[in-house]
């Protein structure tokens, strides 16, 4: 009996926005717990190469203590695996760029800035050669001086040239790194037609899926939530971490790739568990109350607090039961509001400042301090004017 081929098998991340702030409080210590996660899953997973596709800071100029950390992750990332990073939009290409053909000799490939095509960096397994093609991101408005003389109306027209520029070969064996939006063209044709029309997240315009059928498997990054689009191999792999409320219900994970011969690639995904997690609590006080002692774990989870009723010092009260609130929001019920509503008449026969004092006091539970009036004063006097 022959023995079956050694297939790649890679380790796809994105998203890690190192150095981001969540409603004020610093993440670098939840980003460090979960970069070791990563770093224990690649000793006991073993792959080939780690993938990190885009967005490795949150900011273009990251803080100082974010860049230590990504330089301590691949410190020891690098002594198990080849690893490949690009750019996002969050990024400074230039800055990423640094150093990137010292670090290659080490294996560690990195393509921050878009220079007319795709850079490709082959493997060999058991199967073959098998290329990656790496596609920092990048606007049309940026791709259009290196293809004069061609039309670019949209992304699509934009990617279908750099695909073409960088001589990918559908017969081979391909995999596609980009920080692009991509959706699914038959779902949503409409909104991939033309520039007007186009959809667009995190001001990155939709490309179609389509365009990736040369590739085995697109390591995709930007979207948050993880995700396939089209088909199962064109693949988000989400961020490691919950960035915003929105993301409460969302389990996050590690996404695994195995490629064997040409059009079989098997996907998995590892869970990740985070330091603090992201969660939301809604109802009156004493429900919130009653909630926060049946889960004693949400005391040290990020929160946002949403009240159904007027409670005075909300902040003051909630702090006793989390220790990290994320925002208070105020949902009354509709029937509450009716009966404190206002007619048109109390509105023209009051001033600005009195409407905004009896606005914030109804809805914040307390009344505005003497410096938050003040600088209303002067919003409402330069208005005026």
């Amino acid at each position: 009996m022959e023995p079956v081929p050694k297939a790649t098998k890679l380790m796809h991340i994105s998203d890690l926005h190192l150095g981001k702030n969540l409603h004020g409080y610093s993440l670098l210590e939840d980003q460090k717990y979960i970069l070791n996660e990563i770093l224990d899953a690649i000793k006991t997973e073993k792959p080939d190469a780690l993938i990190i596709a885009g967005d490795v800071y949150d900011k273009s100029i990251p803080r100082e203590d974010a860049v230590s950390l990504f330089s301590d992750f691949l410190d020891s990332a690098e002594k198990e695996c080849d690893i490949f990073i690009i750019s996002g939009n969050h990024d400074s290409g230039r800055r990423l760029d640094f150093c990137s053909g010292i670090l290659g000799r080490s294996r560690i490939f990195i393509s921050g800035t878009f220079g007319g095509k795709m850079d490709c960096i082959s493997l060999e397994d058991g199967y073959g050669k098998l290329n990656i093609f790496m596609l920092p991101y990048v606007k049309p408005s940026a791709v259009r001086p290196f293809f004069d003389g061609s039309t670019i109306v949209n992304p699509d027209d934009a990617l279908s040239l750099i695909i073409e520029a960088s001589g990918v070969r559908p017969e081979e064996r391909n995999v596609l790194i980009a920080h692009q939006f991509f959706l699914d063209s038959e779902i949503l044709p409409v909104q991939c037609e033309s520039e007007t029309s186009r959809a667009s997240v995190g001001g990155l315009d939709c490309m179609s899926s389509k365009l990736l059928d040369a590739f085995d498997y697109a390591a995709l990054g930007h979207i948050h939530s993880p995700q396939s689009i089209g088909r199962e191999t064109v693949r988000y792999c989400g961020s490691p971490l919950k960035y915003s409320l929105s993301e409460c219900g969302n389990d996050k994970s590690i996404t695994i790739v195995e490629l064997h011969e040409k059009n079989r690639t098997e996907i998995r995904t590892v869970p990740l568990k985070p330091l603090r997690d992201v969660a939301a609590v809604i109802g009156t006080f004493n429900e919130i109350l009653e909630t926060a002692k049946n889960s004693p774990w949400l005391k040290e989870c990020y929160v946002g607090v949403i009240l159904t009723e007027h409670v005075s010092d909300p902040d003051v009260k909630l702090k006793e039961l989390f220790d990290y609130i994320l925002s208070i929001e105020f949902r009354i019920p509709s029937e509450e509001r009716a009966a404190g509503e206002i007619s048109l008449d109390d509105v023209r026969e009051k001033d600005s400042m009195t409407l905004f004092r009896e606005f914030f006091s109804k809805y914040a539970g307390r009344e505005l301090s003497d410096y938050q009036q003040s600088i209303l004063l002067d919003i409402i006097s330069e208005e005026e004017k």
